[in-house]
Order: structure tokens, then C-alpha cells, then sequence
């Protein structure tokens, strides 16, 4: 079974944010950021019940990167809220 999946607009916005930090700081390393996203989506569309829960949300970390997406299933869809760095203050919404 493949779930749906809906990425959110801040979600977006911020992975684009993230993108362009890392292609500034060293070419290639932004795609390479951006492949580690694709393979977690990947991810979210085959197995998005094995990944860390805090209801309702779940978590999952990124390879290689201090980044972890945040989503929740609603039936069989995925939805991303947020991509953001694992140091990154979490916000009382979505928990740690």
C-alpha cells in the first residue's frame, strides 16, 4: 500500500531555505540535501507508521542531515507540516 502525500507550503518553503544555505556553503551539497528529502518522503509513502510518534504527530530524521520532517496520517495520507533542524527550538504544536 503507497500513501498520499501532501507536503505543506512552510514545509516547502523552509526545505527550500535549507537547500540554499547548504548550496552556498559548499556546491553540491544542497542536492545532496534534497535527495536525503526525497528519500525520506519515499519513506513516508510506503512505511509512515514506524517512524517516532507524540500524537499526533510523528518525526522522522533525515540521513546524513540535522533535519527531521514532521507529519501526521490521516487516512491514507500523509501530511507534512514542517522540515526543521534538530536543534531548532521546537514549537509547542507539534513537541519535540
Amino acid at each position: 500500500m503507497t500513501f498520499d502525500l501532501e507536503v505543506k507550503e512552510v514545509a516547502i518553503r523552509q526545505a527550500a531555505r535549507v537547500y540554499t544555505y547548504y548550496e552556498h556553503r559548499i556546491p553540491g551539497l544542497g542536492e545532496r540535501f534534497i535527495a536525503a528529502l526525497e528519500e525520506g518522503y519515499s519513506m513516508l509513502r510506503k512505511t509512515p507508521y514506524f517512524q517516532v510518534r507524540q500524537a499526533p504527530y510523528r518525526y522522522l530524521k533525515l540521513r546524513k542531515f540535522p533535519y527531521r520532517l514532521i507529519y501526521e496520517v490521516q487516512d491514507q495520507s500523509v501530511i507534512v507540516y514542517q522540515v526543521r533542524h534538530t536543534r531548532r527550538r521546537s514549537q509547542r504544536k507539534f513537541g519535540p
